[in-house]
């Protein structure tokens, strides 16, 4: 009975078309507003996925580095790693600012020293827009992979044997000379082998280089790297692993996962989308506010009818679920249409990606990716039925006081 009374005041025509309006923009505001945020939230979760999936070509699932200072004993973890069933695999890796120059031009940047393993780690190969992925010949000769941004700037050729790339950097212990300023320095040279295309702020910074000839150059030992970089096999969680190896490493080394190691960046992505959810969120209670206008103007028109309901037995609490239970429907009706038209805009821009980034050509992609994921979804449906169960709280307790009252006359 009650279901079907809430479906006749529903789409009943009502005395006053003002109150047919009024239902209107707020159903309508229901359903833009929630198709919306289902839109908006997907841009970000694509966006994240993208990013992520940028550094992960140079970044490594697990990386492990010393808490304090710069190096760690390599021997001493590669005797942990023998009992460590999920490890994939394994590269040592070392960083350090040099200046590094190719005929008249000049950069300081950053050297990253790694060994073989490192492109079964992260897959930089795959990553090569120019020449290939080589940091040592059949002679044991080094070799440079640059960035592209870096590789730009330098103007780097492949081509051109006759120039190398300069390596600067400052020599251990020395101090600087006024008259002979070069011996504070040692300098080596390398032939640069390919440039790589993985996100601009690596491409501008970073040069990749063998891990012996980094070491030669800082004057270490072969069992001094900076950080132990991992790839776990398909399907181990990372998140798991992090914390099971930062307990049995201890204090003396810090563990982070790929989240961890760009930490700042997605924390600024989740923060965006949370403020952008709330902000979207509060547009959609100024635009279901009209449904507080709309309802206690039906309930003015349904006087008649909540007099002759509390006349026949019917509580006041039966009233407030009646009214209540009308705004509900309409708020549900408007979030259901607003989830099922954002997920049809999502799945639109996957497919046929009709919405691209201004000035094509200079992004890794050309439309804006989108991910839909179920718990936005739920987010979303939640945060706008609360706000449906507010607007319709004050004109529903509004018709049961006016049951009471009826009741009281009779």
């Amino acid at each position: 009975m009650l279901r079907f009374i809430l479906f006749r005041y529903l789409i009943a025509k009502k005395r006053s078309n003002f109150i047919n309006l009024i239902t209107g923009i707020s159903f309508l505001g229901v359903w833009v507003g929630t198709a919306a945020l289902v839109v908006v939230l997907s841009v970000y979760n694509g966006l994240e996925g993208l990013t992520e999936s940028l550094y992960s070509k140079f970044n490594p699932d697990l990386r492990v580095r010393p808490s304090s200072g710069k190096l760690l004993d390599a021997s001493a973890l590669r005797a942990f790693l023998v009992e460590q069933q999920e490890v994939q695999a394994v590269s040592f890796t070392l960083e350090e600012n040099a200046l590094i120059r190719y005929g008249d031009r000049e950069v300081v940047g950053v050297l990253k020293g790694v060994d073989d393993g490192f492109d079964e780690v992260t897959g930089l190969a795959a990553s090569m827009m120019r020449g290939e992925y080589v940091l040592r010949d059949g002679f044991g000769l080094p070799y440079a992979l640059v960035g592209a941004g870096m590789g730009y700037e330098l103007q780097v050729s492949l081509n051109d044997f006759r120039r190398g790339l300069d390596v600067y950097m400052p020599r251990r212990g020395a101090k600087l000379n006024l008259l002979q300023p070069e011996s504070a320095f040692v300098r080596r040279s390398l032939q640069p082998a390919g440039v790589f295309d993985v996100q601009p702020e690596i491409n501008q910074q970073y040069m990749v280089v063998p891990l012996v000839f980094l070491q030669e150059l800082l004057q270490l030992e072969p069992s001094q790297a900076g950080s132990m970089e991992v790839r776990l096999k398909p399907g181990v969680s990372a998140e798991k692993v992090m914390r099971q190896w930062q307990t049995q490493l201890g204090a003396a080394y810090e563990v982070k996962d790929r989240y961890r190691q760009e930490e700042a960046l997605f924390k600024i992505f989740k923060s965006e989308k949370w403020w952008t959810f709330f902000f979207l969120l509060l547009i959609v209670l100024v635009a279901a506010l009209n449904l507080i206008g709309s309802m206690s103007m039906l309930v003015i028109e349904k006087q008649r009818d909540i007099a002759i309901l509390s006349s026949l037995g019917a509580a006041p609490s039966l009233i407030f679920r009646l009214f209540f239970g009308l705004g509900m429907m309409i708020t549900s009706i408007g979030m259901g249409l607003g989830l099922l038209s954002g997920a049809l805009l999502c799945w639109l821009q996957q497919t046929y990606g009709f919405v691209e980034f201004a000035g094509q050509g200079s992004f890794v992609v050309s439309a804006y990716p989108v991910a839909l994921r179920a718990g936005d979804l739920l987010l979303t449906a939640v945060g706008v039925l609360l706000i449906g169960a507010l607007c319709a709280y004050y004109p529903a307790k509004r018709a049961a006081g006016q049951g009471i009252a009826a009741h009281l006359r009779a």
